[in-house]
């Protein structure tokens, strides 16, 4: 039987066949390059969070569950973007009702992983995007039943995100009858879009624990190696002491 982190780890390679490397020129195959690099990203945290719970200490626990409910918040963001900005701009040439569908597949798991997450934290404590937790009698962290829920939501999780880069190759973007001019259009709103995301949360998460051997995500490499793990992380340290191991560890 193979085991989540076999899974996980199989399906972060396959994506980084299409991920590798720099964001390519021509805008048509960059699509596919960016979704699959947003993608093995996503699979990359899942990972560490999964194989990391079973190692943290009774004292950094509420710490770490911070950390993993970084993990909720930008999966949520991830595919409320697609629902709401990404996948309307294709419509009108191809049809993307059916990826969308294929969201619900692990959202009970999902959300099962939030709502643990979150009851494990004090009440009134910040966690992912601005959000508080409710006033709730906290529970003691567990990494057993954090790894068991994340046992449910990775299969179908992992099966959508290979799926979907395959929806976004540049042929199947041309035989939908896609100009330059719209494609253009769809990257610059997407950058748009993404520039507007916040930098201690967001961009330092997707920066730590995007794998090697991408550049994703497209920022200048100053950015990414100096700017990120050493000053715009410091707001949400207690987060990113976890995912800075797996930012070294990949350099």
């Amino acid at each position: 039987m193979v085991s989540t982190s076999q899974d996980l780890s199989s399906a972060i390679d396959k994506l980084m066949v299409t991920a590798k490397g720099a964001q390519p020129a021509d805008v048509f195959v960059a699509q596919a390059w960016e979704m699959a690099g947003a993608h093995a990203f996503i699979l990359n945290a899942l990972l560490d969070v999964y194989e990391q719970a079973p190692t943290i200490p009774k004292h950094l626990s509420v710490d770490f569950v911070g950390y993993a409910l970084q993990w909720v918040a930008v999966l949520h963001h991830h595919h409320s973007w697609e629902e709401e900005h990404y996948y309307p701009m294709f419509t009108h040439k191809y049809d993307t009702s059916f990826i969308v569908a294929e969201h619900e597949t692990f959202t009970a798991a999902v959300h099962e992983m939030e709502e643990y997450l979150i009851s494990c934290l004090p009440s009134g404590e910040k966690h992912g995007y601005g959000r508080i937790a409710p006033q709730h009698a906290q529970q003691e962290f567990s990494a057993t039943h954090l790894q068991a829920v994340i046992d449910k939501a990775a299969g179908p999780l992992s099966s959508h995100l290979l799926q979907e880069v395959t929806y976004l190759h540049s042929d199947k973007l041309h035989e939908a009858g896609f100009t330059v001019e719209e494609i253009r259009h769809i990257a610059a709103e997407t950058n748009k879009y993404m520039m507007n995301m916040p930098t201690t949360t967001f961009l330092v998460y997707v920066v730590l624990l995007s794998p090697k051997g991408s550049e994703f995500p497209p920022a200048p490499p100053f950015i990414k190696n100096y700017v990120v793990p050493w000053v715009l992380y410091w707001p949400n340290r207690r987060w990113w002491k976890f995912g800075l191991k797996n930012f070294y560890r990949s350099q």
